[in-house]
């Protein structure tokens, strides 16, 4: 989203809106930078962590299963609904007093979810949380392109993709260990440090100015209001879609109807208003669509390692989170070497191979997935994890690198919008579809399965037999045999009907990662050089 397109006083209908105050240079821009990355890694370790510790929570809090669903519904839509005002409020408000504004809401709404019982109050606690912390991903990429030169972009940009897979793979682990000592509190408590150092780091590096009334009082804050509550809605209801069968719950369907309605109204808004938050003709052009749809699909690929691998993990092999955390960390822990080797190789080749190389061995990761068995555990995994791994550190960083290569800082704060929306809804979307369909898939490869297990056939009856073996010389109290043995048997056939699934489920992110190169073609060569333009209010 382009929120700094508003029309100038007395300029061109769309044309930049300038800054009306003066600009302290930041003379700490390291630490800045690290204040920011640090906010964004929070940001997505958060989202990640809701997933894997849902369980805990639900455990530690005596909440349903259904109940607790909204509890990462909630966090995750309102995180998504204050994207588009927090890169304007940056702009308007200064960097500093949106991340320390936002910060301390943060670190005081994550002392109390672990202390309280009422659903209420979480589920609000959880709104204020979401909405917080949705300011500081927006907050990282402007702050880094207005801060440092643009010879030194791109280590920036490093550091900003180098959040994204790390973070959503190391939560596992984390998770993990608190579930294993009992601490599942810290899921929260966490935040409380961490976003203290980030707002330690902020009032040391980030220069006070004053707030630019002239752009405040020009704030359409309808546009912002349609936009994030309508991208939050069709947040919420594509998280809930899988657990409330889609088009047949009334409410998924009342929350994707009414948020696509605001969405539209949204646009139809910035198409008439003098004023507007973005200039639509320039959402046409290859060179901004084509990176937004493409760090969709990236989002949807990353759900291999998401989704499929830790629900194989838990369902067929019954392994705990902190056993899933050490095959996602062979994802994590290299990106430490490969996004700096990223960087560094593109900054001597054309972003687009490097593209091409990122999705295409996404692409054969998930590929080398398919060869699954209900035998495999951690070890079998690591081949293609590696392969995953090397795929998302160049994807991701040469992605952005492409984003901001066409951009001049003023417009950094709308491509930090537009990525994070696009991962936002890419993620989600990706990972409501591949759990719809792997549930369908199980259940037709269990309706297939079972057509050969045919009761009274010589095969099936051998089969009844040998498996009731096991129980028949146990003590009496464990039941008939021959229907324990009945039972191992069904139990066998929805195994497999699930590892097919598995499969079927690798093959899609592959196919959906070959798809990003299509995507690809379109996009046209970045400049060789980034651009130096006038420095503007962090």
């Amino acid at each position: 989203m382009s929120m700094a397109a508003a029309a100038a006083p007395g300029g061109a209908r769309g044309a930049p809106l300038a800054p009306s105050v003066a600009t302290p240079r930041c003379d700490r821009p390291v630490f800045g930078i690290l204040a920011v990355i640090l906010g964004a890694f929070i940001s997505s370790l958060n989202t990640k962590l809701t997933t894997f510790g849902l369980a805990d929570v639900r455990g530690g809090l005596g909440f349903g299963f259904d109940e607790a669903t909204w509890i990462g519904t909630i966090f995750g839509a309102a995180q998504m609904a204050a994207t588009p005002a927090a890169a304007w409020l940056a702009t308007v408000l200064s960097t500093r007093r949106v991340l320390m504004w936002t910060g301390v809401t943060f670190a005081l709404a994550s002392i109390f979810p672990p202390i309280t019982t009422d659903y209420t109050v979480t589920i609000a606690l959880q709104l204020v949380r979401g909405l917080a912390v949705g300011a500081f991903i927006p907050a990282a990429l402007g702050f880094v392109l207005r801060s440092l030169q643009p010879k030194w972009w791109m280590w920036g940009i490093a550091a900003y993709a180098f959040r994204f897979t790390f973070s959503q793979n190391i939560a596992g682990s984390i998770e993990g260990w608190y579930s294993e000592t009992g601490r599942w509190q810290w899921l929260y408590w966490q935040n409380v440090p961490l976003t203290a150092l980030m707002l330690v780091l902020v009032a040391i590096a980030m220069p006070r100015r004053p707030v630019d009334r002239v752009l405040l009082a020009r704030t359409d804050w309808g546009a912002l209001i349609y936009a994030g509550v309508g991208f939050g809605l069709i947040y919420a209801g594509l998280d809930q879609g899988n657990r409330l069968d889609w088009f047949n719950s009334g409410l998924v369907n009342g929350l994707l109807l009414a948020g696509l309605f605001l969405v539209a109204f949204f646009f139809v808004h910035e198409a008439i208003t003098p004023n507007p938050l973005i200039h639509l003709p320039v959402l046409a052009q290859p060179n901004v669509w084509g990176p937004a749809l493409l760090i969709s699909l990236y989002g949807f690929g990353s759900t291999a390692a998401g989704f499929v691998l830790p629900d194989y993990m838990t369902r067929i092999q019954g392994l705990r989170d902190i056993q899933i955390g050490d095959a996602l960390n062979w994802i994590a822990l290299p990106q430490i070497v490969l996004v700096p080797l990223a960087a560094v190789l593109v900054r001597r080749i054309d972003a687009r191979y490097l593209l091409v190389a990122g999705f295409g061995t996404i692409a054969i990761g998930s590929w080398m997935d398919t060869a699954l068995t209900h035998d495999w555990v951690s070890g079998d995994f690591l081949p293609s994890q590696c392969v995953e791994a090397v795929g998302l550190a160049f994807a991701i960083t040469a992605l952005v690198t492409y984003a901001i290569s066409h951009i001049t800082p003023a417009q950094a704060a709308a491509i930090a919008t537009t990525i994070q929306i696009a991962r936002l809804l890419g993620s989600e979307l990706g990972s409501a579809l591949i759990q719809t369909f792997v549930r369908t898939r199980e259940q037709v490869h269990s309706n297939l399965l079972g057509t050969h297990v045919v009761g009274g056939a010589a095969s099936t009856s051998d089969m009844q037999t040998l498996l009731s073996s096991v129980f028949a010389n146990r003590a009496t109290g464990l039941g008939d045999a021959a229907a324990q043995g009945t039972g191992l048997l069904a139990a066998a056939v929805q195994r497999e009907s699930y590892v097919l699934a598995y499969i079927d489920a690798f093959w899609l992110i592959a196919w959906v990662s070959l798809a990003g190169l299509l995507v690809i073609v379109f996009l046209r060569r970045p400049p060789p050089n980034p651009l130096t333009p006038p420095r503007i209010p962090v």
